[in-house]
């Protein structure tokens, strides 16, 4: 991965750093087995932040292109074998066999054998229920993701995956692998519900800009021209319909993307005041980051904007998540206590 293909046009840098290694990988100019630099030698060597690698590194993996080895590092995945229906079931029953064989071989009964059996899935089942639900945040835009992850991390212990709509579309039986719920901006709820084509339930959130935002926003001279950044095309759109609630539509807004220093350099000669998306330090170059780190000069009024869930969608969200953690214990309640009445 060459420097000049971490900047220059072309979206956000996560999203270039991401499509840069995933084509070195596909193409086979990385072998499978091979060892990558860690987060933070990676982030040194191109002049990016650590939330950027690791972002990268989590998109890797959940396309199963990376993988990671604890205390080893994270290494390119070997490719896997597709396996049809059939020759799963098949398989399956072979290893079955053989299991059965080589306890029969030990001396148990087949009776004993069912009772291993049935210790083992319940142990199973118990674990599955006492682990963090796993949870996939479906959003258009980085900034939408980042916003309800973070929302998220404070309900309940979550595996949580970012995955963009994007995505979705394009592999539409994406979230039926191993989720227990979706969380999607409310927008979205009906069509990642229709695309998915699954059980899995979806959960709307309605995102809002912070009362302190506002308040920061409000406190902005009347006269002082605004430019707004933000990392993706498609959450301009949403800070610009809060912001002309916000200010009724009497202020005059100038909007601009981040991801090329440079191009950001010169947008920030203009206004008077910046606005800048959240969660961008995670999304954007080191470079780009130090740029709005202060205005030593005081030319400007630099307002990084924060943005949450509603407590009516934490509300709501919390409600299924306690919920289906309720179900999954209950699940493994019942399997025991069926195991344990069939010796009575």
């Amino acid at each position: 991965m060459t420097g000049d293909q971490t900047g220059g046009q072309g979206g956000p840098l996560y999203l270039r750093l991401f499509e840069s290694l995933r084509q070195e990988i596909v193409q086979g100019r990385r072998a499978a087995g091979e060892r990558l630099p860690s987060i933070r030698a990676l982030a040194a060597q191109l002049g990016v932040s650590t939330g950027t690698v690791r972002h990268v590194y989590d998109l890797l993996a959940r396309q199963g292109l990376i993988e990671s080895r604890e205390g080893r590092g994270t290494f390119i995945a070997h490719p896997a074998q597709p396996m049809e229906h059939a020759g799963r079931k098949e398989r399956a029953l072979e290893v079955i066999d053989k299991t059965i064989e080589e306890l029969t071989g030990l001396g148990f009964s087949t009776r004993q054998a069912a009772i291993f059996f049935d210790l083992k899935l319940r142990q199973k089942e118990e674990a599955e229920a006492k682990r963090p639900l796993r949870m996939a945040v479906v959003a258009a835009t980085p900034e939408e993701r980042a916003i309800i992850s973070r929302s998220m991390e404070r309900l309940s212990p979550l595996r949580l995956d970012r995955i963009p709509y994007s995505d979705l579309l394009a592999a539409p039986d994406r979230l039926d692998h191993g989720y227990d719920l979706a969380v999607a901006p409310a927008k979205l709820q009906a069509e990642v519900e229709k695309t998915a084509g699954s059980s899995l339930a979806v959960m709307p959130a309605i995102i809002t800009m912070s009362r302190e935002t506002a308040l920061a926003c409000q406190s902005l001279p009347q006269e002082s021209s605004l430019g707004v950044l933000t990392v993706s095309q498609g959450f301009a759109g949403i800070l610009a319909r809060e912001l002309d609630l916000l200010f009724q539509g009497s202020r005059q807004l100038t909007f601009g993307l981040l991801g090329d220093p440079e191009a950001t350099r010169r947008f920030m000669d203009g206004p008077d005041a910046l606005i800048l998306a959240p969660a961008y330090t995670d999304l954007i170059g080191k470079a780009e980051v130090a740029l709005f780190r202060g205005d030593k000069e005081g030319k400007r009024t630099i307002i990084r904007s924060e943005f949450d869930c509603d407590q009516g969608s934490l509300l709501y969200i919390r409600q299924a998540i306690e919920r289906i953690t309720r179900q999954l214990r209950g699940f493994s309640l019942d399997r025991t206590a069926a195991a344990e009445g069939g010796r009575l």
